[in-house]
């Protein structure tokens, strides 16, 4: 085994060690400090990706198949149903989520009493 790739091990298990919990944290740094290899510091763990794939674009087909709806109540329907997100985040991926529907052809806009109103296309 190359001496990089035990290099690499010691420092993905010290990672794990130090975001994870658990024991061995001093055994592992000893043996870099032995290996005389430098030891980043160590991130926090990312927090659980909310961004998962075509869930917005689901979220957003499924409220409009209850009928038109204008921007801000498509983004109070998925923050019901996301309490996870801020509501800045929660209204920015809807209007992403609705172009990307709009470019598909499956959402279309149309103008009520001043304002725009989104219903499924097609």
């Amino acid at each position: 085994m190359l001496d990089k790739s035990i290099d690499g091990a010691l420092l993905a298990l010290r990672k794990g060690l130090i975001r994870g919990g658990g024991e061995g944290l001093e055994h592992v740094k000893a043996l870099l400090a032995l290996r005389r290899v430098a030891m980043p510091r160590v991130l926090p763990a990312k927090p659980a990706d909310t961004a998962r794939r075509n869930v917005m674009r689901r979220l957003v087909l499924a409220a409009l198949r209850d009928g038109p709806k204008g921007l801000r109540e498509l983004v109070a329907y998925v923050s019901a149903r996301r309490p996870e997100l801020a509501p800045a985040a929660a209204y920015r991926r809807t209007e992403q989520a609705i172009q990307k529907l709009r470019m598909a052809g499956l959402v279309v806009r149309e103008e009520r009493m001043r304002r725009g109103v989104w219903r499924l296309g097609g």
